[in-house]
């Protein structure tokens, strides 16, 4: 899953945090803003996770994303990623 995709509709998991219980999370990506990603979980509730200092990884990938590196509003992180 490259940077520059679009992440809402899809699956994922956070896998490190600054905020230990954030650490687990995961369901489908239905919100990203500049500084934050929101989950829907399978219980029907709404996470939201602050990128800063967390990680990521795509249901059915083996990469794991930097939150970090992804400080943006979403069109602004595809366009940035494709400037390289």
């Amino acid at each position: 899953m490259a940077l520059d995709e679009e992440w809402i509709g899809k699956r994922a998991k956070i896998t490190a945090s600054q905020n230990p219980n954030n650490i687990g999370i995961c369901g489908e990506i239905v919100d990203e803003t500049l500084n934050t990603i929101t989950f829907l979980t399978k219980e029907n509730e709404r996470k939201i996770v602050p990128k800063k200092g967390a990680r990521m990884q795509m249901e059915g990938s083996k990469e794991i994303l930097e939150l970090s590196n992804t400080l943006a509003r979403p069109h602004e992180r595809s366009k940035k990623c494709s400037q390289g």
